[in-house]
């Protein structure tokens, strides 16, 4: 199996950060692991002065994706004064950047930690759940005062803070939906678990020109044969444009990441090229996308 990934284009910011704060007990752990299955990158307690490097690493690293999601809360000690400042350089520089503040009510907290069996960050110094986790807002006051987003999970469930999440990022859904592009060749049986199946055999097949037999769809002679074809533009603008519409809606059922399955005879040439095209087109629009070769190995 060939797994190919699109290489990065030239260095751009990160176009969407998150910041996950609040209270502890208020659901940053639940928020973040959504995040996660959105596509974003998560980094959980990063002392809030590492973020920009962070970011700056990033950025080099060439990873796609929906953005960054970074929780910082009371647990990175004296070092959460540095956020009100991180957040100012960041929005200086440009940063897409939300802040999103999870609050809820004291006796809510005192029974979701007493449900765990776990004690507040804070208690060791109070010795009092209930005096902790009104240090805790304390401290986080000037936080809150910068939030661009406050969610009291006092009532919600995990299931109801992610479709509330799900409303706020709703702009950013359609990218944060990756795409598998999994070229094969039927002779050899159909992928598992593909979500879209689309049949390139109607294309006149590249193993009958002796020239290109022994090469593969990554051969640019392979690719100019197969995309030269009569039907070979149409059936790859009606796939962009039928994927197309049905990334939102994936986004909104809670699905992050979309297989499409590819086939044509073994598995080595129109399947490979177009895999290829698709993954390229998506990833040129900002969605996360590669392309990955199951058989073009096999004989």
């Amino acid at each position: 199996m060939n797994v190919s990934s699109i290489p990065p284009g030239p260095l751009e910011k990160v176009s969407n950060v998150v910041v996950i704060t609040g209270l502890s007990g208020a659901g940053k752990s639940t928020a973040m692991r959504f995040l996660e299955d959105l596509g974003y990158f998560c980094i959980d307690n990063l002392p809030p002065a590492l973020v920009p490097t962070f970011l700056t690493l990033y950025e080099r690293s060439g990873v796609s994706g929906a953005g960054v999601a970074v929780a910082c809360d009371v647990r990175s000690g004296a070092l959460l004064q540095d956020l009100v400042g991180m957040v100012k350089t960041l929005t200086e520089q440009g940063t897409d950047l939300e802040i999103i503040y999870l609050d809820c009510d004291t006796e809510t907290l005192i029974s979701r930690f007493k449900e765990v069996r776990r004690s507040h960050p804070l208690q060791a110094h109070t010795h009092s759940m209930e005096r902790a986790i009104e240090e805790e807002r304390r401290r986080l006051t000037p936080i809150l005062e910068i939030a661009t987003r406050t969610i009291d999970t006092s009532e919600l469930s995990a299931a109801k803070l992610r479709e509330v999440l799900l409303g706020d990022l709703e702009r950013h859904k359609a990218d944060a939906v990756s795409l598998e592009f999994v070229s094969f060749g039927f002779k050899h049986g159909l992928p598992r678990d593909v979500d879209f199946l689309l049949d390139l055999r109607f294309l006149p097949n590249p193993f009958y020109i002796p020239d290109l037999r022994n090469k593969t769809g990554l051969d640019p002679l392979v690719n100019e044969y197969v995309m030269k074809q009569d039907q070979a533009e149409p059936f790859f603008e009606q796939s962009c444009a039928l994927l197309l519409m049905t990334l939102s809606g994936f986004f909104e059922v809670g699905k992050t990441a979309v297989t499409v399955g590819l086939g044509c005879t073994g598995g080595k040439h129109r399947s490979v090229a177009f895999a290829q095209r698709l993954a390229q087109w998506f990833a040129e629009k900002g969605h996360p996308a590669k392309a990955v070769h199951r058989d073009i190995d096999r004989p």
